[in-house]
């Protein structure tokens, strides 16, 4: 089958390859997906870049991509779910990554089925930045109705989407974003929209229960001064936290090494009673399923920016790394269904 490939780590006009590889071995757990569409994320920039090799490393020529939608063709022995001819949408976890090619077997316990309600380009948009979303507020910061939230980049992948899922949940969503893509965000349910290029978001009335950092960098200890005591900054571009060590499996070195990089957000969080959250992902069928449900109810629908050809996927990376994007870069899969 065909399949997109790094064969080294560097840029993607350099590494990145469309080959033949072998056909998908599906084990007793495993669910073989035909693949009619997959996303591209950040994360895949940054594996292909190199930017991740301490915290999974991959032999050469390594199969790319994490998010994809499309039929199911053949299960394992032991799986009961699902069956031949399903609709569903998956993400694929940090060592099994694969979904840019034609076909992929994961664990069952990756699938959901699709939202009956979108096409498999649309539902490919979702997994990744779902499951972001879901793992960041619910699992970590406890997300309730009635709390306030801030949501940096409110018009990019993560953002637009958890502003949806935040306003489904009943928060009070503050987000921000370029003056230019104001009404954009509002049209997604934001309360407050806070213009960067016009407003300086640490100038406006804060005390938020929750920021979601979607930037890192300053933007990550800025959040601690606009976070009311007991609440919590969810990061996924920030230092790592605590647990992010027991999460990837880390080495003694790389435990070593994170007081050291953290120190200034540990710092911040002993100082301001401030929780502080940076996690790596992980894939989950029941929560792409809570996330399907929505969907199909309504209260949330994927934000795609551009649709490519699988042909196309470098073409696909540049709009990526433009930076300009609103919202989800789709890859139709080779055969579309």
């Amino acid at each position: 089958m065909r399949a997109y490939v790094m064969t080294g780590y560097g840029k993607v006009a350099d590494v990145v390859r469309l080959v033949e590889r072998p056909e998908p071995v599906v084990e007793p757990d495993d669910v073989l997906c035909e693949i009619a569409g997959s996303a591209l994320n950040p994360i895949d920039l940054k594996i292909i870049e190199g930017d991740m090799k301490r915290v999974e490393r991959y032999e050469f020529p390594q199969t790319i991509g994490f998010d994809a939608s499309g039929t199911v063709r053949a299960v394992g022995k032991n799986v009961r779910a699902l069956k031949p001819g399903d609709a569903v949408f998956v993400r694929a976890s940090r060592n099994t990554i694969g979904t840019f090619a034609e076909r992929i077997a994961l664990p069952q316990s990756f699938f959901a089925l699709k939202p009956a309600k979108l096409s498999y380009q649309e539902a490919a948009s979702l997994p990744l930045v779902a499951l972001t979303t879901v793992q960041g507020l619910i699992d970590r910061a406890h997300a309730r109705a009635g709390q306030r939230i801030l949501i940096h980049a409110g018009s990019g992948g993560v953002g637009s989407f958890a502003i949806q899922f935040a306003k489904a949940k009943g928060l009070h969503v503050t987000t921000t974003t370029s003056s230019r893509n104001a009404d954009f965000v509002r049209a997604l349910g934001a309360d407050v929209v806070i213009a960067y290029d016009k407003q300086d978001y640490l100038s406006e009335p804060g005390a938020y229960d929750i920021v979601f950092d979607t930037l890192g960098g300053r933007y990550t200890l800025d959040a601690f001064k606009v976070t009311r005591r007991g609440g919590s900054v969810v990061s996924i571009a920030g230092p790592p936290d605590r647990d992010f060590a027991d999460q990837i499996g880390a080495s003694l070195l790389v435990r070593t090494v994170i007081p050291f990089l953290s120190w200034r957000v540990f710092a911040a969080s002993r100082a301001t009673g401030v929780h502080y959250y940076r996690f790596l992902t992980e894939s989950n069928g029941a929560q792409l399923a809570e996330v399907a449900q929505l969907v199909d109810q309504g209260s949330i629908k994927p934000v795609i920016d551009q649709v490519f050809s699988f042909e196309n996927l470098k073409d696909a990376f540049a709009r990526l790394e433009s930076g300009r994007a609103r919202g989800k870069i789709v890859l139709k899969g080779p055969n579309p269904f």
